[in-house]
Parts: structure tokens; sequence; C-alpha cells
């Protein structure tokens, strides 16, 4: 046979598959250890709305005192209502809104972009016709205390001129300003800086709907 043709027959000829073998020296696999770690990440410093009461949600009945309601008017405004983090405080029912998205520093004029959510309270005020409501201004700590009542008079009378415009009935609006004498969270931190995000907190407008139930 000449040396050509055995080279075509070598060439042409299959070659067996490659067989490999991985081996594992030392224990199991699933007993090495992970190469990733765990990393803390800072917590949020934005809470979470407010949930409703536990003790309502595990009896099945309603989160709100809207036992007045039709049930698919009541779903509807407890549903409004959850999402603008109310809360039940005996026969009342406490809104807070923040200052920050319903004026401008230092305003009393009420945003453009601030409808949306007063349309929202508009509704829930619809639903509840017969319950009056206490509309309160409040401020943080920065600047003088009486200027801060008067700013945060002006701003719950101009909610409440807002609403009545909408629709509400302004015999049910009450308003008052607090200025900075409820905060709901620290001005200042612990030791004694100022803390921007706990005054934002404190500048809002609060409703307070009384059910009577």
């Amino acid at each position: 046979m000449t040396r050509g043709l055995l080279l075509a027959l070598t060439v042409l000829l299959p070659v067996p598959a490659l067989a490999y073998t991985v081996s594992h020296e030392g224990g199991p696999v699933g007993d090495m250890p992970s190469r990733f770690e765990s990393i803390d990440f800072p917590q949020s410093r934005f809470a979470p709305r407010p949930t409703p009461s536990d003790g309502n949600a595990a009896a099945g009945s309603s989160s709100f005192s809207l036992k007045n309601l039709e049930s698919e008017a009541r779903a509807r405004t407890e549903a409004l209502l959850s999402e603008l983090g109310a809360h039940q405080e005996g026969r009342a029912i406490h809104v807070s809104l923040p200052g920050d998205v319903l004026f401008d520093f230092d305003k009393s004029d009420i945003r453009a972009d601030a409808e949306e959510i007063l349309v929202q309270m508009v509704t829930i005020l619809t639903a509840l016709k017969a319950s009056p409501v206490q509309i309160e201004g409040h401020t943080d700590s920065k600047g003088d205390d009486d200027y801060n009542i008067a700013l945060s008079a002006r701003r719950a009378t101009a909610v409440r001129d807002w609403l009545s415009d909408h629709g509400i009935d302004l015999i049910r609006l009450s308003t008052t300003g607090k200025g900075e004498a409820e905060p709901v969270a620290p001005n200042e931190t612990s030791d004694g800086r100022d803390d921007p995000v706990g005054r934002q907190k404190n500048r809002r407008v609060e409703f307070i709907i009384d059910t009577g139930e």
C-alpha cells in the first residue's frame, strides 16, 4: 500500500470521542464554603405606610369606622384611606399629607401637581358625607414661632378652600394652624445637628375626620 493511500485512510477513519472525568478532592461539594458573603445594606430612611390593625384584619372587619357605607363604597373608601396611610384613633380617622407635596417652600398656594392627592381626599370626604373634618397645618421648627403658626394656618385654610371649591360643604370643614407645636419626628439629631428628614415629616397637613362611630 502506498504512503499516500495510508495517509488518506488515517485522516478519514473516525476518532473515538475523548471522555473527561471531573473529580473533586476533599469533602462533598455541598460542604464547600461559599465564596459569597452577605452585605448589610443601610436601612431605608423612609418609614413604610401604616398597615391596618392586625386585630381588625383578623376579625375580617373594616380597619376604619365605615359601617354606614354600602359595601362597594366602603371598599373603595378604605382602599383610598390605606393608600394615603390613614389610621383610626377612637372614632376619628387621621390622614396626614406631606406639606412638601401640597406647597412650595414657605408658600401657602396649592401646587398644581398636588391636585391628584387632594382629589382622593374629595372622594373620601364625599363618601363620608356626614362627617365633620378638622384640617390642621403643621410646620417644622425652622423660623419664628408666630410666623410658623401663621404659615400653618394659611396652609390649612388653602386646603379647606380647595376642598370647598371641589364640592365639599364648607360647613363641614374647620381649620387650625399648629405651627411647630406638634412634631411627629425630631427636628434635630441626637447630637444637636439639623435633621432634614425629620423636619420634612413635620411639614404636613392633617385631616381629622370624625366618623361618629
